[in-house]
């Protein structure tokens, strides 16, 4: 039963690190905004977008226990959504290196 104990601990450090960076990084994006856009955009982010994220998972996965998914299909359906996400995130970088002339 240790073997519980730590996989709890290596859970937590995961959730609270995960938290952390992806929190920070949503507030640092609304940096180069007006005051009213941040209000607004932030308040549609947590509120409306988050929930749609949770239910769209719910709902991926009662379609792949429908289809009978096995765990090489739901691999390879989170892969096509992470490269997904990969371009999103970038074009997000390319249009906050706009707003602020920033440059790495």
């Amino acid at each position: 039963m240790p073997f519980l104990s730590y996989i709890q601990f290596t859970k937590i450090l995961e959730n609270s690190t995960d938290y952390f960076f992806q929190n920070t990084a949503r507030h640092a994006l609304f940096l180069p905004t007006s005051r009213e856009a941040k209000y607004k955009a932030k308040a549609a982010i947590d509120t409306f977008f988050v929930r749609l994220g949770d239910v769209l998972s719910g709902v991926l996965v009662f379609v792949g226990v429908q289809l009978a998914f096995n765990t090489e299909a739901f691999a390879t359906v989170n892969l096509a959504f992470v490269m997904m996400w990969l371009f999103l995130a970038m074009g997000i970088a390319q249009q906050y290196m706009k707003l602020t002339s920033w440059r790495p």
